[in-house]
């Protein structure tokens, strides 16, 4: 048998060969991992819009009734906790979208463990229908009793918007907005909330 060697020719060729082998192999590697990342991102964005939809609802559902609201903050009467039928700085709630932190957060009054119910009293105002509650929020923080929650992170948008142009008398409430991903921002989602049982403060009824 005449046994001979690979001749230059053959060699270049087999290694034309493998190299092209080993360039698909690598190209659906990489879109077997694109693909993978983007269905776990997706997923990532459906976790976070149920979140979003869960913790909203958990202050938007119960409340009594929407105080004020803007396009990135909506301000909520959540509880009649000194039974007064009005309206205490303690029972307020405050949801904010932060466009810098991307973060949409919820403010509350917290009062110091060590203070008095007079030093309490003192701060823990009855608002009216003449009450600013933004200028109030930034009273109270000036006193050093508000604290925050982050109710959703990543948020690259967020925007209220209300079935009644007058803030008391809106009983449903609809939140649209988008999340940053590692792929970019995603395309807008909307939540639909209705308070459950609307009751606004006796001195604004």
């Amino acid at each position: 048998m005449n046994r001979r060697g690979l001749s230059l020719l053959e060699m270049l060729l087999a290694i034309g060969i493998t190299s092209i082998i080993g360039a698909a192999i690598a190209s659906m590697m990489a879109a077997a991992t694109n693909s993978l990342s983007a269905n776990d991102d997706g997923r990532q964005s459906a976790i976070r819009l149920a979140t979003t939809q869960v913790r909203l609802g958990a202050y938007i559902a119960p409340s009594f009734c929407i105080l004020d609201k803007g396009d990135s903050f909506l301000t909520l009467w959540t509880e009649d906790s000194r039974e007064s039928d009005t309206v205490h700085a303690s029972e307020v709630r405050w949801i904010q979208f932060d466009r810098e932190k991307k973060e949409l957060n919820v403010l509350f009054v917290d009062f110091p463990d060590d203070w008095s119910q007079a030093m309490i009293d003192a701060v823990d105002i009855e608002c009216t229908s003449m009450t600013n509650y933004e200028s109030l929020l930034t009273e109270l923080r000036s006193d050093d009793v508000v604290d925050s929650i982050s109710l959703v992170d990543a948020m690259a948008s967020c925007s209220f918007w209300t079935n009644n142009t007058e803030p008391l008398d809106a009983t449903r409430v609809c939140i649209r907005f988008s999340f940053e991903t590692s792929f970019g921002k995603t395309t807008d989602s909307i939540v639909d909330e209705t308070i459950r049982i609307h009751h606004q403060p006796s001195e604004q009824q």
